[in-house]
């Protein structure tokens, strides 16, 4: 039975509060990332972001390069959470590369692309925060690869041009992605202009899959 507070509300444990501040300053590192760059992503900006003391925040991550790693790795377990869900609900048959490659390229669209590039670049002269990288980039990239296994399909993952579709995939779309960081002021057309290359790749897909595009 859930214990009450005088007023009667639902009293949280140590734990689930603890699990919440965690979750604050993670998604605060985030924001700063994306809104600041690295550089200007101080400890103690993100407490102020989060809402959380700068106690707290020592707590939980004693040093900025753990925040930051962290934070990468919640975001990057959201967005998977979210893309299984996504992925449950498409149909078992009919183009399920073309619906794919959509998924895909959604995937690149959130803030966790541009995070990511801000600490690489941070990264080449920053010893500690590439250390803490180089610790979680091989789970990311399992994560990540089980991820596009999903999202494919066992039907098309059999295909006999399934590797090399996928890295061209992937190309493309860190392409398109980096573009988007480096000229975030074209707006509406960058936008269309990545609306048309997605369509485009889609019609050229099954043939680098091996097989015929459906009609």
């Amino acid at each position: 039975m859930p214990r009450l507070t005088p007023d009667g509300k639902v009293r949280r444990t140590q734990e689930e509060r603890s699990a919440e501040t965690r979750a604050r300053l993670l998604d605060a590192t985030i924001d700063c990332l994306v809104d600041l760059g690295y550089s200007a992503t101080t400890t103690t900006v993100i407490a102020e972001r989060a809402g959380v003391s700068r106690g707290a925040q020592l707590h939980h991550f004693p040093t900025k390069a753990e925040l930051v790693a962290a934070a990468v790795e919640h975001l990057t377990r959201r967005i998977g959470e979210e893309l299984h869900r996504e992925v449950s609900r498409l149909p078992a048959d009919g183009d399920r590369g073309s619906v794919a490659v959509d998924l895909l390229w959604s995937r690149f669209s959130t803030p966790l692309f541009p995070a990511w590039l801000e600490l690489l670049v941070a990264a080449r002269t920053d010893a500690e925060l590439r250390k803490r990288l180089q610790e979680v980039e091989q789970a990311l990239a399992r994560a990540s690869q089980r991820q596009i296994e999903e999202i494919f399909g066992e039907d098309v993952r059999q295909a006999p041009g399934y590797g090399l579709a996928i890295d061209l995939t992937l190309n493309l779309m860190y392409g398109m992605a980096l573009q988007r960081v480096l000229a975030p002021t074209e707006g509406r057309q960058l936008r269309r202009r990545e609306a048309a290359m997605v369509s485009a790749w889609k019609g050229v897909f099954p043939a680098v899959l091996g097989r015929p595009q459906r009609s």
